[in-house]
């Protein structure tokens, strides 16, 4: 009877600590289930948010405007070359450059030709040269304006469209009362009637300016040249 009770007394013990063992056994596999589980929502984490940092990256980029900060660097191939204050050759000198003069450029118009070349560079002191007298260093520089079409109503009888920002400039076409106009940009230059501004119509080569006094702007205004 007592070796009996002895024999079950053993066989409970050892039936105890095979359990024991299997729980703890378990625990420890539930434990590295666990950590596996958080080392994936860890990981998981990590690539939501880079992917999400990329993709808030690549839409930053794609709404700045790619000229946003962008300038352009040229060599001056004249003696010396005038600097306006608008682009033509009948705006006031501002200044003049010597040869091989590096300049700092910010975007270019077309303008009045000077010995064939109808381009005019804006300098990053807002003033301007004519770009026959200039060598680029590197790439030519973008057109001037925002990448935008803007439109603007002639409100005189007839208004002239000129190769320049300036009534000394050559008469180019015309436009008459009510005609739909498309602007690129807009410079200071001659003043008409109490108006300074000059707008830039959109066209493939050669200068195409009018005077603002006598346009309406149909939406928003221009930005500058």
């Amino acid at each position: 009877m007592t070796h009996r009770t002895s024999t079950t007394a053993g066989g409970n013990s050892s039936g105890l600590r095979r359990l024991g063992l299997r729980i703890r056994e378990r625990a420890a596999a539930l434990r590295r289930l666990s950590l596996h589980h958080i080392s994936l929502r860890r990981a998981g984490q990590v690539t939501v948010a880079a992917t999400a940092a990329a993709l808030l990256s690549a839409t930053t980029m794609a709404e700045a405007p790619a000229h946003a900060a962008t300038t352009y660097k040229g060599r001056v191939t004249a003696s010396v070359l005038n600097v306006r204050s608008a682009p033509t050759t009948y705006a006031s000198k501002a200044g003049s450059l010597s040869s091989g003069a590096t300049i700092t450029i910010e975007c270019k118009v077309f303008g009045p030709s000077v010995e064939g070349n109808s381009l005019w560079y804006k300098l990053a002191n807002k003033k301007w040269v004519t770009a026959r007298y200039v060598a680029n260093i590197g790439s030519a520089p973008r057109f001037c304006g925002d990448g935008k079409e803007y439109v603007g109503r002639v409100t005189t009888s007839v208004l002239n469209v000129r190769s320049g920002p300036n009534t000394a400039d050559a008469k180019v076409s015309s436009a008459t009362l009510g005609t739909q106009l498309f602007i690129v940009c807009k410079v200071d230059s001659q003043v008409v009637d109490g108006n300074a501004r000059w707008y830039q119509l959109t066209g493939d080569g050669g200068g195409q300016w009018v005077a603002a006094r006598y346009v309406a702007n149909v939406g928003a205004a221009p930005p500058y040249c």
